[in-house]
C-alpha cells in the first residue's frame, strides 16, 4: 500500500486542457483531487477486506486469465447470471 500511495503522489501531469467542459475528458483539477484523496485519505485495506470477503477464482478461457467472483443463489431453483464489465471498470463497481 504504501509503494501504490507513493505512486499515485508520484504522477506527472500533463498540460492543462485546453476546453472548459468534459468534452476532452476530465478536468485536470478533477483529476487531481481524485488522486490526492486516493494518495492521502482513501482507506485501501477496507476496500482490499472487502474484495476478499468475496469467493474470487482464475481460470483461462481461449488463453486469457480470467479472473471471477462465483456467487451462488440461495434460491435453489434460480437461474445463473454472469455480469461483465468493460475496462477500466472492475468487480468492484
Amino acid at each position: 500500500i504504501d509503494e501504490l500511495r507513493r505512486r499515485i503522489m508520484a504522477t506527472r501531469w500533463p498540460d492543462q486542457e485546453t476546453v472548459a467542459d468534459r468534452s476532452q475528458g476530465i478536468q485536470l483539477a478533477r483529476l487531481q483531487e481524485i488522486v490526492r484523496y486516493w494518495g492521502t485519505e482513501y482507506d485501501w485495506r477496507k476496500a482490499e477486506a472487502k474484495l476478499n470477503a468475496l469467493p474470487q477464482f482464475m481460470t483461462e478461457i481461449d488463453g486469457l486469465d480470467i479472473h471471477f467472483l462465483h456467487i451462488r443463489s440461495k434460491q435453489p431453483n434460480a437461474l445463473p447470471l454472469i455480469m461483465t464489465h468493460g475496462w477500466p471498470g472492475s468487480v468492484f463497481e
